[in-house]
């Protein structure tokens, strides 16, 4: 596999530690650095991930990226809230988009997309 495809992979991997580290910093600091930082990450690899697919044409299961793009969807919608329960609780929904997300990208579940 190419490159592209290989940092989208990886950085995906290690995405899915990002959630975590933002509730358990929330829970903590009560601040908010982190979840406004953590959806710009998201948005990295949805970025490197529509590239793998337009440019690599690399085939992937259609809920994959609409996981993703939910999950980065409610990482901006709280991004800049101030409310313990709305952003721990959105963060624990995107935890739990990004896992499944990204186990259905490796076992290839449902209608594949393919350019």
């Amino acid at each position: 596999m190419n490159g592209l495809y290989m940092i989208h992979k990886y950085y995906g991997e290690l995405l899915m530690l990002v959630p975590i580290v933002v509730l358990v910093w929330y829970a903590i600091k009560n601040k908010t650095p982190m979840q406004r930082v953590a959806p710009i990450m998201l948005d990295i690899n949805v970025l490197i991930g529509a590239l793998v697919l337009l440019v690599q044409k690399v085939p992937v299961s259609v809920w994959h990226p609409v996981l993703m793009i939910i999950a980065m969807g409610i990482g901006h919608a709280v991004a800049k809230k101030d409310d313990r329960k709305v952003v721990l609780g959105a963060w624990f929904v995107n935890l739990i988009l990004i896992v499944v997300g990204v186990r259905l990208a490796a076992m290839g579940v449902g209608p594949l997309i393919n350019f």
